[in-house]
């Protein structure tokens, strides 16, 4: 993917009198939303099996290999549970989300705070679900 400024993104949109052709002059400078595509690569970059990365997120095979094979789209919590069964930083989490079109984690929301202690703590669904549990919060399961 090639990288463009993106107020000069911002600045082509606003000035183009016909979005069509500023999509196509723009097309090789936006992200690929293709979840299949960025699971792909993050199976092969962390060395994983799709079985263990949704053993390790808590997500039935049925629906996870879904996810895989882009029949169907993750919502955010899942998309984060799949990070977590990857074992993905927090780092690798955000690109992930910007990647695939969902907010990246924020520390001000209550529940992002806990997914961002959890993740940096190594923590599996089960202990972040018992920690969000105590806060209050939406839990994974």
């Amino acid at each position: 993917m090639l990288k463009k400024d993106t107020n000069q993104l911002i600045h082509s949109l606003k000035k183009a009198a016909d979005f069509k052709v500023v999509r196509n002059e723009q097309q090789d400078y936006l992200i690929a939303e293709d979840i299949k595509i960025h699971l792909t690569e993050l199976l092969i970059l962390k060395n994983k099996s799709k079985a263990d990365v949704l053993r390790r997120a808590e997500i039935t095979e049925a629906t996870g290999y879904q996810y895989f094979d882009g029949k169907r789209k993750p919502s955010r919590e899942k998309m984060i549970a799949l990070a977590i069964g990857l074992e993905l930083t927090l780092e690798e989490t955000d690109l992930l989300m910007k990647k695939t079109c969902y907010a990246k984690l924020y520390p001000k929301h209550q529940w992002d705070a806990v997914i961002i202690y959890g993740m940096t703590h190594q923590l599996s669904i089960q202990q972040l679900d018992e920690l969000l549990f105590e806060e209050k919060l939406n839990t994974f399961l």
